[in-house]
This record gives structure tokens, sequence and C-alpha cells, in this order.
């Protein structure tokens, strides 16, 4: 999606997400996954839900969770081949602002009704 850096991958909360470490190369390698900077959902939980150490190239991640955002690295014999950020969120709406006064001499209102509660870190201006 743009905006993202390159080596962000966007999750919805819910989706699997496969994690690739080479599109290219030896088959008979052992890959193996780590966990870093785990969302500060999963800080502030306690750590949230742990995965089991993985290996592969390719890391399936099932029901994703916001604690699951965080830096996914592969390495092989120690090296380390991929850094991926994780970043779980919902998707943003479309913004639906309607703006009003009560009258010539009160402030002008605006409300923005949203559908779903917006991804933890969501943020959002105004600009009149």
């Amino acid at each position: 999606p743009p905006g993202l850096s390159r080596g962000t991958v966007l999750g919805r909360p819910g989706a699997n997400v496969t994690l690739t470490c080479q599109d290219k190369g030896p088959v008979n390698v052992t890959v193996s996954w780590q966990v870093e900077e785990r969302g500060a959902a999963a800080a502030a939980a306690g750590g949230g839900r742990s995965r089991p150490p993985a290996e592969g190239n390719a890391l399936l991640l099932r029901r994703l969770r916001y604690e699951d955002s965080g830096r996914y690295s592969c390495y092989v014999g120690g090296r380390l081949l991929r850094s991926l950020r994780l970043l779980v969120e919902e998707p943003p709406e479309t913004p639906r602002v309607s703006c009003y006064r009560r009258s010539h001499d009160k402030d002008v209102l605006c409300e923005w009704p949203l559908r779903a509660k917006p991804s933890p870190g969501t943020r959002a201006m105004l600009w009149v």
C-alpha cells in the first residue's frame, strides 16, 4: 500500500499473513526466525500471546492480533538475511465530517462519527 516503507508488511486483525525470508536460494538451509520490537499493546499486556520459535523460509502467522506487530528477522547460520516490520491494524475509514452552526453568533461544530473503533495509535487532524 502507498505510504508504507519497503520492508513493511500490513496485516488486518484476524487475518493470516506469510512472511518470506528469501525469494530464491538454496532449499537445504535451516532458516530461523526471531521477533523483536513487539508492539506497544504486547508490552502493555506483558508480552501478549507468545508464538513458538519458527524455522523455515516462510513464517505463517495465523489470526493476527495487534500485539503481533513488530520486527520479524530471519537468520541462516546466525547471519541475518532479512528483517520485516509487521504492522497489524485496520485500514483507516474514509472520514465523513459534518460541520454546522446553531446560529450566526455561535462557534462552528464539526463531527466525525466512526463506524468502527480505530486501531491503537491512530491519529487524526481536522484542518479548517
